[in-house]
């Protein structure tokens, strides 16, 4: 999408988050600007919705401004390129049951990919690989330390190209947390061995991957 004027002072070049209260600052500071970048940032959320069939977005202005996960505020990582804003990267704490192939769960809380889009027009041009190596460098991550939210067909195969990611325990939540995870001692707590109940699949409607690449 085409960058306004008024927003050439706040959305640099190259990929930068922003948080709910970020976008009050800038509502504060500029409220032309925070319009123009609320219809930015919900055009965007809205395609992205629109390409993987769900009844509404999955970033909003609304829903960062209002989404609280574990204590902390979503992030979304938004990519400029010269005068157009080519994509987002939504990533937030999410508790999530984990199923082992041993038959217990742990419970982890993990950041996960929750939602991520670039536009059409962009894509298949390395965006996608720009927008998601700048969210793990300021956030301190590796790819194998996320959990995924029903990755798309084509995500996958992005991760095992780029991040050698590959092997996983498929979980009734839809989430994909990688075996490559627990290496290093990843957090998480063991409880009690049970099998997946309806309420626990539930937890898969905080957000999907839809194809970038």
């Amino acid at each position: 999408m085409e960058l306004p004027q008024v927003l050439e002072p706040y959305i640099k070049q190259g990929v930068h988050s922003w948080t709910g209260e970020a976008l009050a600052e800038l509502g504060y500071d500029n409220f032309e600007a925070f319009q123009a970048f609320s219809q930015i940032l919900d055009t965007l959320g809205a395609e992205s919705g629109d390409a993987q069939n769900l009844k509404g977005p999955l970033t909003s202005v609304k829903i960062l401004r209002q989404e609280r996960s574990l204590g902390e505020q979503r992030r979304c990582y938004v990519l400029r390129e010269r005068s157009k804003v080519l994509g987002l990267l939504t990533v937030g704490r999410k508790h999530l049951y984990y199923w082992h192939r041993g038959g217990g769960t742990k419970q982890l809380d993990p950041l996960c990919v929750l939602d991520f889009y670039v536009s059409d027009r962009a894509q298949r041009s390395g965006h996608g690989f720009t927008l998601f190596d700048a969210m793990l460098a300021a956030e301190g991550r590796e790819a194998r330390s996320l959990a995924y939210d029903r990755p798309s067909p084509k995500m996958l195969p992005f991760l095992r190209k780029h991040y050698g990611l590959q092997d996983y325990n498929e979980q009734p939540n839809n989430f994909v947390v990688f075996d490559d995870y627990f290496e290093n001692g990843a957090p998480c707590r063991r409880t009690e061995v049970k099998s997946p109940s309806k309420s626990d699949v539930i937890q898969a409607d905080a957000g999907r991957v839809v194809d970038i690449f």
